[in-house]
């Protein structure tokens, strides 16, 4: 029943006359040559080694084979090659008398165009040649072209993409994002679109061949958009406020559970990409939490935007590296939907883009068919499994529970030990004190104490390169002094809390755990110093390895210490501002933080880290 409701609502918008007057939106579907192989390998290729087998007599000495097609695109045409072998004979006996033996390579041109009611492509074989090894045209005898002239399989001769599933995918994502009467655009003061009136217009619309595969235009008709001022900032209420951070949370969930997904392929992207795609989505899901006392447009629908974009790449490798046809319809729905999302949004507010929970679940539904879990899920304890994906080691020690909630002058809580070679009653005590200036003579010494060890036990993991020992040391002791002159907790009511700044960035090493959170455990970068430290340790390590050194920060600019500056600045600023602190585009305040932590570190790869005592002086 859903499949013919989706068939039928296709049916209707291919059917339906774009709208007089409208403003034309198109999506770029895109059959890459990867899926192209998988609809044949299904279709046709369907014997044993990826091979079809033609005008068999079953005696081994009359067959045609085909085998193992690869597929390319450019020009307008589809190219088609595959390795073949063709025998022509009778049995004798147990031997064959032959007349033909031959092997080779066959190269087919096909034609894409649309199906007649513009629900699929088909691609119209209308040459073929036999080739050389070295690509030129050979000459075959006429026994095997009049078999391929008459026993070409259809799936060859018509090969056929039935887009029916995918595009059906897309209108039912669309009727969730862009519902009827849809009050997003309301800020605006112009009315949104009417989902209907756009859906209906839902069409294929032209096909054609590129470098990266066969790409089907599919169109909207949306009403004109009116040239407007710039939208109105609205205080937003209670409950707008809420459902705003709900929306911000569902986002979050969608892209998280989509990178896990990414991630365990076994093909899985660069983590690298991942990472970032996910960390600066993160980063600015906080500034927009922190900015949404007023609003004039939605922001989770421009952070979809704007996350989509960034993974569109990932995603269209991955989907090219799909073998399975079904599978890779499948990417073909979803990177579509995403697509038309992001299409739609560049109309402007008024179309009305509800980015909300139910949309996305809808969309992830179309890759991740796991019924069981909800691809929404929303979970903050710490993930092994995205911590893979992102490119980190396995979680860091757990931190015992204890309760963060006594005054800051009581002792007697347990407190949490990260680590064997720590005294316990060091950590103890560092995890119930808030110090005050007359205690920096013993309070300082015990914090590089925890520093010294968070920073050794990193290096053990052998993933910083001795060469860089003492960077990332120097790096740890600054960014620590930079951060929170080395302070996890502060009083506030006769409470011990920890140091929060106002975008919710937690302890000694100021770890925000909306960005970090899958991570590493939330409560003991609240309420423990050393899982803290050791938490803003492992995050340095991975800026300094992945960012800095592999940029070459320090070959640039011909100094070792640009690589902590540039690891600095990305953990400061986000991972696409490694750079940041040579960059003439970076924003004063920016520049500001940089040449502060400089001097931190300047002074501690001095031996002088002790001068951190200087945060506390009266």
């Amino acid at each position: 029943m859903r499949r013919m409701h989706g068939e039928l609502l296709l049916l209707s918008v291919l059917l339906w006359p774009a709208a007089a007057l409208a403003e034309r939106v198109t999506i770029p579907v895109t059959l890459d040559p990867a899926l192209l192989e998988a609809l044949l390998r299904a279709q046709v290729f369907t014997d044993g080694g990826d091979s079809v087998r033609l005008n068999d007599d079953g005696s081994g000495c009359q067959y045609l084979v085909l085998r193992e097609p690869e597929v390319s695109t450019a020009d307008g045409e589809v190219r088609v090659r595959v390795n073949a072998s063709a025998r022509a004979g009778r049995a004798v006996g147990d031997r064959c008398l032959l007349v033909l033996d031959w092997r080779g390579r066959l190269e087919l041109v096909q034609q894409p165009a649309l199906t007649a009611d513009a629900s699929g492509v088909v691609l119209h074989t209308r040459s073929w040649r036999a080739l050389r090894a070295d690509g030129s045209t050979d000459t075959v005898s006429t026994t095997v072209g009049g078999w391929i002239e008459q026993l070409m399989p259809l799936g060859l001769r018509e090969t056929r993409v039935d887009l029916l599933a995918p595009l059906a995918e897309l209108g039912e994502f669309l009727a969730l994002v862009l519902p009827a009467g849809n009050a997003v655009g309301a800020a605006s003061g112009r009315e949104p679109t009417d989902a209907r009136a756009l859906l209906a217009s839902l069409r294929a619309e032209a096909v054609g061949a590129g470098p990266d595969g066969v790409t089907v235009t599919v169109a909207a008709d949306a009403p004109p958009q009116p040239a407007t001022s710039a939208p109105t900032e609205l205080a937003l209420s209670a409950a707008e406020l809420a459902a705003l951070e709900d929306r911000l949370d569902a986002l979050d969930a969608f892209f998280t559970n989509l990178i896990v997904h990414l991630g365990e392929r076994a093909d899985a992207p660069a983590a690298s990409e991942l990472f970032e795609v996910l960390v600066e989505l993160r980063r600015d899901l906080v500034a927009a939490l922190g900015e949404r006392q007023r609003a004039a447009v939605d922001p989770a629908r421009a952070l979809f935007v704007e996350a989509w974009s960034a993974l569109a790449p990932v995603l269209q490798t991955v989907a090219a590296r799909e073998r399975d046809a079904d599978a890779a319809l499948r990417w073909l729905g979803f990177i579509g939907a995403g697509d038309a999302l992001r299409a739609l949004d560049a109309l402007g507010p008024a179309v009305g883009v509800d980015v909300s929970s139910q949309g996305l679940r809808r969309l992830a539904r179309i890759l991740i068919r796991d019924t069981d879990v909800d691809p929404l899920r929303h979970d903050d304890a710490v993930n092994p499994a995205l911590r893979r994906a992102l490119g980190f080691g396995p979680p860091l020690p757990p931190p015992d529970a204890y309760a963060p909630d006594a005054t800051w002058l009581d002792w007697l809580i347990p407190a949490a030990v990260a680590a064997d070679s720590l005294d316990p009653a060091l950590v103890k005590r560092l995890n119930n004190w808030v110090p005050r200036t007359r205690d920096m003579e013993k309070y300082l010494p015990m914090v590089r104490e925890v520093l010294h060890h968070v920073v050794e036990r990193q290096l053990a993991g052998g993933e910083v390169a001795r060469a860089f020992h003492d960077v990332f040391r120097w790096l740890v002791f600054a960014a620590a002094w930079q951060e929170s002159c080395w302070r996890q907790f502060t009083a506030r009511d006769d409470l011990r809390v920890p140091v929060e700044s106002a975008s919710g960035d937690l302890g000694m090493m100021q770890v925000n755990p909306r960005v970090w959170r899958g991570l590493y455990d939330l409560h003991g970068l609240r309420w423990d110093i050393v899982y803290n430290a050791a938490a803003g340790a492992d995050i340095l390590a991975h800026y300094l390895i992945d960012y800095a050194i592999r940029h070459r920060e320090h070959e640039t600019t011909g100094t070792i210490d640009s690589l902590a500056r540039s690891a600095y600045a990305a953990y400061n600023g986000g991972p696409r501002q490694y750079d940041r602190y040579r960059s003439t585009d970076a924003s004063a305040h920016g520049r500001q933080v940089d040449a502060l932590f400089y001097e931190k570190y300047r002074e501690v790869k001095g031996g002088g880290e002790m001068a951190v005592t200087g945060c506390y002086v009266l």
